[in-house]
């Protein structure tokens, strides 16, 4: 990554530390401004994460050195759980939402949805498939963050309510994938969607003097699963390209989170979309600039948008060959915008 840094001034030099004459490497980061900072190589130097903060204020608003200016975002129709055209060790970190089985209905004359396998059980053994393909893709330490809520099934279909706690069967089949299974995070939604399988009924909740009225379901999870390995690290410029600043770290190193609404179906065309913004999150926290994200249910592609605002490539696929469309198009549109901070040039491959 070294030799990408701008106007070629990325070769090992000595700087005197703060304290007396002891020497210390750093690199020379020169942005498109001329604005230069010396980049302690050791982040643990005396003075380093305040020079790293002001590189990164500094880049907020300006364009990113070479190779960060560029992004690549393949979009690509297919069934996520055949990843086999991905290379191993390829990917840094998935952002995803794995279909709601049978409680949305996506497209009618798609067979082939995961979403539409009317067995639980099956449903959980074809979405290993698609975890086992992750984990294969992902660099060691790399992770899943799995956006999935519980399905809640009808007194219609049975002649009971009661719930199918989907997040708890994923991060117990995931454990015996290999995955470690990390603090999740809750997301209350802002959202009135559909809460039962198959149809959600006029007095759902019960009637205010029923001991048997039930609990909205207005929280999904935000499941967080780590390959095992050593703890990823990165490059001094990726470094500044990548810090959070001080109100996201206090504000998104939570686990709960009530601050992001759903995202809207019509305007998404798309029954189960979630919002831009919570990807973006996602990314920010657990990846670095210039990492790859993948998404293999890409849906309309809040994913692919998300990582084009955050300077990283991406992989997406889609199964539904009218989602796809929509998200190129979308995709495509965003790729046309001039930036003139971050990433300021993306480049769009579809196939």
């Amino acid at each position: 990554m070294r030799q990408a840094i701008e106007r070629n001034t990325s070769s090992e030099r000595t700087a005197n530390a703060q304290e007396g004459s002891v020497k210390r490497p750093y690199v020379e980061l020169v942005s498109r401004a001329q604005v230069s900072f010396l980049i302690p190589l050791n982040d643990a130097d005396p003075g380093a994460l305040e020079i790293y903060r002001e590189a990164n204020n500094h880049y907020r608003t300006v364009p990113w050195p070479a190779p960060f200016d560029k992004t690549t975002h393949r979009l690509r129709l297919g069934d996520a759980r055949d990843l086999s055209w991905i290379p191993d060790s390829s990917v840094h970190l998935v952002v995803t939402s794995p279909p709601y089985w049978t409680l949305k209905e996506y497209v009618r004359d798609n067979q082939s949805q995961l979403g539409d396998i009317a067995d639980y059980e099956q449903f959980l053994v074809e979405l290993d498939k698609v975890w086992r393909h992750c984990a294969r893709v992902l660099v060691p330490g790399g992770r899943i963050c799995c956006v999935v809520g519980d399905i809640c099934v009808s007194r219609k279909r049975g002649g009971r309510h009661h719930v199918m706690p989907l997040h708890a069967d994923i991060q117990v089949r995931s454990r015996k994938l290999g995955l470690d299974c990390l603090t999740p995070i809750l997301w209350q939604k802002i959202t009135n969607g559909a809460t039962e399988a198959e149809g959600n009924g006029a007095g759902f909740y019960g009637k205010p003097y029923q001991p048997g009225s039930i609990v909205k379901n207005d929280t999904e999870f935000i499941l967080l699963l780590r390959k095992g390995g050593e703890y990823r690290s990165a490059e001094p410029v990726q470094k500044v390209l990548s810090m959070l600043t001080k109100d996201e770290m206090q504000g998104w190193l939570r686990s709960g989170w009530a601050d992001l609404p759903g995202a809207s179906t019509t305007k998404s065309k798309h029954p189960a979309p979630y919002p831009i913004e919570l990807a973006e999150r996602l990314i920010k926290l657990f990846s670095f600039a210039g990492d790859t994200i993948l998404d293999p249910f890409l849906g309309t592609g809040s994913t692919t948008a998300a990582a084009i605002r955050t300077g990283r490539n991406s992989i997406g696929i889609e199964i539904e060959p009218s989602y796809l469309e929509v998200a190129r198009q979308k995709i495509s549109a965003l790729s046309r915008v001039k930036r003139m901070a971050g990433a300021t040039s993306c480049e769009v491959i579809c196939g």
